[in-house]
């Protein structure tokens, strides 16, 4: 099994500000977020992010999603789940074997610049779905999460230009 990872950037690969903000995405991008966990049954998201998401929305985070597989991953072995509708893993492979225990297709990576990087490191990635803002932010998170992110060959599927964002879906070759 192998994963899709789906994010929107800015023009110039960030997923947030510096202190994660994502003040400049639309709210339109949540109800989009929620369609793609839906449509896959499961979302994989970095203990960083659930927790930045959980602070700056109140309402809008994932705590409010139900009906799909939701997991989160971090190294800190002491991490306790929020509540019984997560499970936690320490591993991008981890992740994956919950995934294909619960019979779903495809894991979901919605979250985490450094989560995709380990999932890009441990070539477990089969496509990315990026969705370009126009803005630019001038420090931020990249969504390639760091310096140790390696070298990625893709095949560009499509891409589709909606409302000033520019949408592009890959094939991952690794």
């Amino acid at each position: 099994m192998k994963a899709i990872i789906d994010f929107g950037i800015s023009v110039n690969g960030m997923i947030a500000r510096e202190n994660g903000d994502e003040d400049w995405l639309p709210e339109s991008g949540w109800s989009e977020f929620l369609e793609q966990i839906e449509k896959y049954g499961n979302v994989i998201i970095g203990r960083e992010t659930y927790e930045l998401v959980k602070e700056k929305y109140e309402h809008d985070n994932f705590d409010a999603i139900t009906g799909v597989l939701k997991i989160i991953v971090t190294r800190n072995k002491n991490y306790r789940a929020p509540d019984e509708n997560y499970i936690i893993v320490h591993s991008p492979e981890e992740a994956l074997e919950i995934v294909a225990k619960n019979n779903l297709e495809l894991a979901y990576v919605g979250g985490g610049g450094k989560l995709a990087g380990s999932f890009f490191q441990g070539k477990l990635v089969e496509g990315l779905h990026l969705t370009a803002y126009p803005t630019i932010i001038a420090k931020g998170r990249p969504f390639t999460g760091g310096d140790d992110f390696p070298d990625v060959e893709m095949e560009l599927l499509q891409v589709k230009v909606d409302n000033g964002r520019v949408i592009l879906d890959y094939k991952v070759h690794q």
